[in-house]
């Protein structure tokens, strides 16, 4: 269901990239030249990965080119921010041992440079369907600092030890060397899996220590919010992402990793946490309320109700539960170290910080080398200036969510603006009100978009919705029947 898709008609493509133009004009662009020069010069002059960089960090640096890292990411990425190898321990300690390489970005940035103040004003890469505005200058992300194969690099290196039921006994953080061996991709890597053929050795125990982590995230109350993601693909369509379990083990070692990093970070006295508050008991109770409706027993905690649900798939109740899920977590932020006594991330449920994605990312870049000095129980590096990065990771994330929503809803428009008349199947999956009129929120499988209709009928109900018309870039639905 979440991969069907509908073609479009080069006219449309062309309205699209007009559209998707007019929404980038008013983000940064060409890199200004004092930048690119600097960028070039940190390049050549640490072509020695073992180099002391601009950062200043003269920290020792262990030699792990012999250790077979691999990547995985989206096929044809050139910013690769993390390399992983796993292995298992000995069968007395019955233990796992994950080793997750970080770019290290930030020895090729100068504090107060041109570089670093040019990313202070971009915060993180935005993404567009057709593009992508990059944070680093791409001699930076998309070769010299990224974990390419075959290249040596210089990275962040986390060592955790994990139980086969998923707890972590003990960890580390160093800088070292690292060198890539293969760059491999999402899809390929899901359907060895699900064929059972064999995965690349350094990640054959993916799925064992996924599955591991994902039974101690669930333990500690950790939630992952089952909504399919709707995307527009590289031939300007719509499509709901398919859940695939690879890339859900994957985000169990970027999350390890995160929980380390904020460990660390705490024992420190310093550095940016990652924040999520629980919900209140009136937010759950109305979450329950939602949850009684559609016909399903609340359980304990709002978390069993969703696991609980978690294997109906693609029922219609229980996509309705999973978009209403989002109610439960609101006011996601980043504070620093010390300002909350107790700064558990209520969807990881465990303290947690931004530290995986440097590439990216501008936070990652500065927490990093506080964590990795808490490692080695060293004086931490100057952290002038962090409250200014949670501003600046407060503003632009508010850009790219934006800019995520404004794309997402131009494609919508611009795809249907040719098939107005047309009826669809959906699943309302919420209602509101606008203008005192009743407003329903749908599913549709086909295209794949989530639409305004006009009209009344129950969440979880199927019905059918004609477009009557698209004003001033939004389609208008109305209610054609629904069963009884």
């Amino acid at each position: 269901m979440f991969q069907r898709r509908f073609r479009l008609q080069r006219s449309a493509a062309q309205r699209l990239q007009s559209a998707y133009d007019e929404l980038a004009s008013d983000l940064p662009h060409d890199l200004p030249a004092p930048v690119l020069e600097e960028t070039r010069s940190a390049i050549e002059d640490l072509a020695d990965p073992f180099a002391t960089g601009r950062d200043g960090l003269d920290t020792p640096k262990q030699d792990y080119t012999h250790i077979p890292f691999v990547t995985i990411d989206p096929p044809g990425a050139r910013d690769l921010d993390q390399a992983m190898h796993l292995s298992q321990d000995s069968a007395e300690t019955g233990t796992f041992t994950v080793m997750y390489a970080i770019a290290d970005v930030g020895r090729f940035i100068e504090p107060g440079g041109q570089l670093d103040q040019e990313t202070r004003t971009r915060g993180q890469t935005i993404y567009l369907p057709d593009r992508k505005i990059p944070l680093h200058p791409k001699e930076l992300s998309e070769d010299a600092a990224s974990l390419l194969p075959e290249q040596t690099r210089s990275a962040y290196v986390f060592t955790a030890h994990v139980t086969t039921d998923g707890k972590l006994t003990d960890y580390t953080l160093q800088r070292a060397v690292v060198r890539s061996r293969a760059q491999l991709d999402y899809g390929t890597v899901q359907h060895q899996w699900e064929q059972g053929q064999d995965l690349h050795p350094s990640i054959a125990l993916l799925p064992q220590i996924g599955e591991a982590l994902l039974a101690d995230a669930r333990a500690r109350g950790a939630i992952d919010l089952a909504i399919p993601d709707q995307e527009v693909t590289d031939t300007f369509t719509l499509q709901y992402r398919p859940r695939g379990g690879i890339e859900d083990f994957n985000a169990q070692i970027s999350l390890l990793a995160g929980r380390i990093a904020a460990q660390l970070q705490i024992k420190a006295g310093a550095g940016v946490l990652r924040t999520l508050n629980f919900p209140d008991e009136d937010t759950v109770e109305k979450f329950h309320a939602i949850v009684r409706t559609l016909g399903f027993e609340p359980r304990d905690t709002y978390q069993e109700t969703l696991r609980s649900i978690d294997h109906l798939g693609d029922d219609p109740r229980a996509l309705a539960v999973h978009y209403a899920s989002p109610m439960l977590f609101r006011g996601a932020g980043y504070t620093l170290v010390g300002t909350d006594p107790d700064p558990v991330q209520a969807a990881v449920g465990a303290p947690y910080a931004h530290a995986t994605a440097p590439l990216r990312r501008l936070v990652d870049r500065f927490v990093l080398p506080i964590a990795e000095a808490a490692a080695r129980n060293a004086p931490t590096p100057s952290v002038d200036g962090l409250e200014d990065i949670i501003s600046i990771m407060k503003s632009t994330g508010s850009v790219a969510s934006r800019i995520d929503k404004e794309a997402i809803e131009t494609t919508e428009a611009v795809l249907l603006s040719d098939r107005v008349g047309d009826e669809f199947t959906g699943v309302v999956v919420g209602h509101k009100k606008r203008d005192d009129s009743p407003v329903l929120n749908v599913h549709v499988p086909d295209p794949a978009v989530v639409v305004d209709v006009k009209g009344e009928a129950p969440v979880s109900q199927e019905v059918r919705i004609r477009l009557e018309s698209v004003q001033d870039n939004t389609p208008v639905f109305t209610i054609a029947e629904h069963d009884a």
